[in-house]
């Protein structure tokens, strides 16, 4: 999910993962009450992995459910596996933890057919320096310059429990892990990460933006095609029934890149 939808959050102009979602529901004739979403993805940026959760108005199987979703979805959305929990179950308040992966291209020339998923980086880039940068986020900060008006209207002290990068070929992966994040934090994450890599803020000033002091530092988040919500984590949940599986590898378009 991703490309070619404004995000997942329903909105007045359409064409969001929730508004396709909720409008496959209705062609089953299953409803959409409740429907939430484990996050809030902005426009553009991908999701691999997506839970939602809905109060079904008619009783269907989930095999029918899961088919009749697929068969009524645009191609760029799919739904995996199909589970009937209990009540009690909430696709946000209930995830343990989420990755997000941010794919960088240093290469010359970005290949066509991955462009949609990647930011083509040019310019100089010390991805070792990057990486040094990366575990400064590691640990719980305020992270009101990491996101917008509307992430610093609530609490914006968030727990990282691992940032880091890896190398593979052109591609450097930004891999980052946590309870949950503030809008648009990730992408501001990788900005200052590729601000310290191509020499344009120190580890001091990025110390200091965690601790909700601007400073110097000037953080700009990065486009939203290269953001991969990756995996979300859920602890035990028990399903009455259940219908499909997760695909084997590859699933996902950059799925082998950087360690993905």
């Amino acid at each position: 999910m991703g490309t070619g939808l404004h995000g997942w959050q329903s909105q007045a102009k359409g064409n969001t993962g929730h508004d396709e979602l909720a409008a496959a529901l209705r062609s089953i004739q299953a409803g959409a009450s409740s429907l939430t979403g484990c996050s809030r993805t902005d426009s553009g940026v991908h999701a691999r992995r997506f839970c939602a959760h809905v109060d079904v108005a008619k009783q269907r199987s989930c095999e029918q459910i899961l088919k009749g979703l697929n068969a009524a979805l645009p191609p760029g959305m799919r739904v995996h596996k199909a589970a009937a929990v209990s009540s009690d179950f909430h696709a946000r308040f209930g995830c343990e933890g989420k990755t997000y992966k941010y794919f960088l291209y240093l290469g010359p020339v970005a290949p066509p057919a991955l462009a949609p998923y990647l930011w083509a980086w040019q310019g100089r880039l010390d991805a070792a320096k990057l990486s040094e940068a990366a575990r400064l986020f590691e640990g719980t900060h305020d992270f009101s310059l990491f996101t917008t008006a509307d992430g610093r209207e609530r609490n914006t002290t968030r727990q990282v429990k691992s940032c880091r990068a890896e190398r593979s070929g052109d591609f450097l992966v930004i891999i980052v892990e946590g309870p949950s994040f503030l809008h648009r934090m990730v992408r501001c994450m990788a900005g200052a990460l590729v601000a310290a890599g191509s020499g344009k803020m120190s580890e001091d000033e990025l110390a200091a933006a965690l601790s909700g002091k601007r400073g110097n530092a000037v953080i700009h988040a990065l486009p939203a095609q290269g953001l991969h919500l990756w995996e979300v984590r859920y602890g035990e949940t028990k399903a009455a029934e259940s219908f499909g599986e997760w695909p084997k590898r590859p699933s996902w378009v950059l799925e082998g890149v950087g360690g993905a």
